[in-house]
């Protein structure tokens, strides 16, 4: 007995069927656009990736020269403090002064140098999420190009099929117009009508040509003729009723 699960897996699976009626074709189409996307794609990624790269250098170049900038005032600081002890080495009030003084340069080059860390790893980290969304982007629109071809295709692939098997019917012997149409948002609605037509055309054809068939050999056989040609005629007649 199936369960709910598998029959939900098989209407799944008869979906994805249906909307690849022809999957040579479909699948074609749509490796042809994927392609295309990509391309495009890789040649955005290399644009992407050299702006990205001119925007972390200038960064980081910008980053380094405050560096340098905190270091250098960090040790002119010290410096100034450095000879204002020296000149009064010998007032405790002012030494302590100095303590702290000193103390505070210290924390506010510790600051920023922390604060230039913090800055350089945002901006890896920006970068990272930049080329991320970049290519979980590429990836989605990919697989949305691929469904979405796929989707429109099958309003070409479900006509097209069509049209194969009325050929088919035709070279096989059956002339026999299909009593479907198309859907309303089937593409090729002017050749599925041609072909359509065209099998019509043949069908009343023969129909005419059996009728006229049909009236000779009762008149031949009213009149009693004889000889191999009524066979042959009927066995004619034979052949286009199995096309009928």
């Amino acid at each position: 007995m199936a369960t709910p699960h598998s029959d939900q897996d098989g209407s799944k699976k008869r979906r994805w069927r249906n909307f690849l009626l022809e999957p040579k074709f479909q699948l074609k189409f749509a490796a042809y656009l994927v392609t295309v996307t990509v391309l495009v794609g890789a040649l955005l990624g290399v644009f992407l990736y050299r702006n990205t790269l001119a925007l972390l250098d200038e960064a980081s170049n910008s980053l380094e020269a405050r560096s340098r900038a905190a270091e250098v005032s960090h040790e002119l600081s010290n410096a100034a403090l450095s000879n204002e002890l020296i000149q009064k080495m010998g007032d405790p009030v002012f030494v302590a002064q100095l303590e702290r003084a000193s103390k505070k340069i210290d924390e506010r080059y510790e600051a920023e140098q922390a604060a230039i860390l913090e800055q350089r790893g945002k901006l890896v980290r920006r970068q990272q999420t930049t080329w991320l969304v970049f290519i979980g982007t590429l990836a989605g629109f990919l697989v949305l190009v691929s469904l979405t071809t796929i989707m429109l295709t099958h309003r070409v692939a479900g006509p097209l099929m069509r049209i194969r098997r009325m050929v088919k019917d035709v070279a096989s012997g059956q002339i026999r117009p299909p009593p479907y149409g198309l859907r309303e948002t089937d593409e090729l609605k002017d050749i599925f009508d041609a072909t359509r037509g065209m099998v019509h055309v043949l069908r009343k054809q023969n129909e005419d040509d059996m009728l006229v068939l049909s009236h000779a050999l009762e008149r031949a056989q009213k009149e009693g003729a004889k000889g191999e040609w009524l066979d042959d005629l009927r066995t004619l007649e034979s052949r286009i009723k199995a096309r009928l």
